[in-house]
């Protein structure tokens, strides 16, 4: 893992285990980690992990909880639908299939077994048919309600 990814994972798991009520007080966890970083980098951070204040604590917001790269690649899906028990068929702009099953696979969803992707297609294996479920819902979570029923 690279410093940007170390010092992002760091971040959120700060803002997940304990109040914290301003970027000083991020800085000086993240310092009592030896993970030296200036308040413009840190401000940088909590945008791209969409890091954001809710009442008076930085929260991780729901919606993005997965990291950036599954937010921006919700414009790319154009929908998906379940193929048989264990594949879910996802399909994509034109030249996208593969940024989004990077994003798909870096997400880690434990539901999802394997992305295999195309030009504008992506097979999703899932290990049964409740992990076939669990993957739709995340799907719809992440790209929004594009599930071809």
């Amino acid at each position: 893992m690279n410093g940007k990814h170390q010092r992002q994972a760091t971040i959120r798991r700060i803002i997940r285990t304990r109040p914290v009520t301003t970027q000083q007080q991020l800085l000086e966890a993240l310092r009592k980690l030896e993970m030296k970083v200036n308040q413009a980098t840190l401000s940088r951070d909590l945008t791209e992990l969409g890091i954001r204040k809710a009442g008076s604590r930085y929260v991780v917001q729901a919606s993005e909880e997965h990291g950036p790269d599954i937010v921006n690649s919700a414009a790319a899906v154009r929908s998906f639908a379940t193929c048989g028990p264990h594949m879910i068929v996802i399909r994509t702009g034109t030249g996208q299939a593969q940024t989004v099953g990077v994003a798909i696979d870096a997400a880690a969803d434990p539901s999802i077994m394997a992305t295999l992707s195309g030009d504008d297609t992506i097979f999703l294996a899932t290990k049964t048919r409740r992990t076939q479920s669990v993957a739709l819902r995340r799907l719809e979570q992440w790209f929004g309600d594009k599930h071809e029923r």
